[in-house]
């Protein structure tokens, strides 16, 4: 390293990160229009919604330079000089700013501090800082506050903006399919949001940076003429995600439609683009991208179909974060390329082919019951049958008390539910229970309530799954 001669790169860590950025903008903009500025226009958000997504962004990015600023001048000890320079070359406002396009859109402003606070901090700085990092930082922020808190902000609207509160009667789309039977189709997966180009526009339910997979399409070739992030990783990525899920679906017998909608949902571009691209916590070496990227096709289609994670992009990123010191000493090892990966890409073979499997065996499965519902006790008193029992709906489990007596149902009492205030709200005022208890003889002519369809819907459900047990239904 003293003696050279040396080969000078132009693109300076300064250079990458200002690209970056830029790329950054366009996303930002229309998350800006698409939660901020559309519903103020359509009547469904006052000024303070109009601007909250903009407050969002600037919360985060604001504690996480705090965050990083108070670290390096007091833990640290540094001088004022010392910490300025320090922050310069820290890169402090992508850890705030992905964050707050990645976190579900009605985050308390209180919760969006805690959350930049835990990805600045525990994901960055007590690694070393800036390029010491084990894990993405961004993710590490979303991660807690998933974890912690996604039931209350579930409960709050979780990522629908005002519009889409009144407008879209689920959530994401992802979400959406746990909800549906078997595989679902092209009208309860797709057309509940319009069409795959509103999907490609994003122009539905989602994280304020994540919908838009054009945009993140668009950055992607940016960045990679800028030489900001390794192509293969997306491409690979995405790749192998569309592959597998066209096959499940083949294997179903739905169209091409269904891989599209895989790939075009979940912030899965966003993700590939710019958090599986991630200088610090992604692979080095050529061939370490091409199998880190692979794995993360895996593992995503595998959190997404057997996990109760339905995004998956996230947890996998993560995952994978772990394996690149031993992806890449495979990617600089000696010896031919084709033969140094020949046995990781069997292993990713043999895996997807045991991961399709279990799909199809769990969707098959399916068919001949509801997945979504459980019996937690059963008591019987003279002609009188209890159940307690729970079925999924929008925010989580629904735990509900139902009495039979000759196989009709008595009472259906919800003993528990984590549903969003406002739907489940408009389940009460229409007294939806009693509906299904009055019309119980016909229930599967019942309608959902408008608005409100996850919840309703899953409360009926509810109700036929326990007179399919009782016998009374088949």
């Amino acid at each position: 390293m003293k003696t050279g001669p040396f080969i000078r790169y132009e693109n300076t860590t300064a250079k990458m990160m200002k690209n970056l950025f830029l790329a950054l903008v366009p996303i930002l903009l229309f998350g800006f229009y698409k939660n901020g500025i559309s519903p103020f226009i359509e009547g469904y958000a006052t000024v303070y919604g109009l601007f909250y997504p903009l407050l969002l962004v600037f919360v985060s990015v604001f504690t996480s330079y705090i965050s990083e600023y108070t670290f390096i001048r007091i833990l640290r000890r540094k001088t004022k000089e010392e910490t300025k320079k320090e922050m310069k070359n820290s890169f402090w406002i992508f850890p705030g700013l992905i964050l707050s396009l990645i976190v579900p859109y009605n985050t308390p402003l209180i919760l969006m501090v805690v959350a930049s606070f835990i990805a600045s901090i525990l994901g960055k700085m007590l690694y070393g800082g800036f390029g010491y990092n084990l894990f993405n930082p961004a993710l590490i922020g979303c991660l807690f506050l998933i974890t912690f808190y996604g039931a209350q902000i579930d409960k709050m609207g979780g990522y629908l903006n005002t519009e889409e509160f009144h407008a879209v009667s689920r959530a994401t789309p992802l979400s959406n399919v746990s909800l549906v039977e078997g595989i679902g189709s092209y009208s309860t997966l797709v057309k509940p949001y319009g069409t795959l180009l509103d999907f490609f526009f994003g122009t539905i339910p989602g994280a304020l940076g994540e919908t838009s997979a054009v945009l993140s399409l668009l950055a992607f070739f940016f960045l990679s003429y800028k030489r900001v992030i390794k192509w293969k990783i997306p491409v690979f990525y995405i790749g192998t995600v569309f592959l597998l899920t066209f096959v499940i679906g083949k294997y179903s017998g739905v169209g091409l439609w269904y891989p599209m909608f895989q790939i075009l949902s979940g912030g899965l571009f966003f993700g590939a683009v710019f958090m599986a691209t991630d200088p610090v916590t992604s692979p080095i070496t050529s061939i370490g991208q091409v199998l880190y990227a692979i794995l993360l096709g895996i593992l995503t289609v595998a959190f997404r179909y057997l996990s109760p994670l339905p995004e998956g992009v996230l947890t996998s990123i993560l995952t994978m974060n772990l394996f690149v010191p031993i992806l890449d000493k495979i990617g600089s090892s000696r010896g031919n390329a084709s033969k140094k990966m020949a046995l990781p890409l069997l292993g990713c073979l043999l895996f997807s082919i045991f991961l399709v499997q279990q799909v199809v065996k769990k969707y098959t499965k399916t068919e001949e019951g509801d997945s979504n519902f459980s019996i937690v006790s059963k008591e019987e008193n003279q002609n009188k049958t209890t159940y307690v029992v729970t079925q999924k709906g929008n925010g989580g489990l629904i735990t509900s008390e139902l009495v039979l007596e000759n196989g009709v149902v008595l009472s259906f009492k919800v003993l528990e539910e984590h549903e969003t205030d406002a739907y489940y709200q408009m389940v009460l005022d229409a007294n939806y229970i009693d509906t299904l208890l009055k019309k119980q003889e016909n229930i599967e002519d019942v309608d959902t309530i408008s608005g409100a369809t996850i919840s309703s819907k899953a409360l009926k459900k509810t109700m036929i799954n326990v007179l399919k047990e009782a016998g009374v239904l088949k």
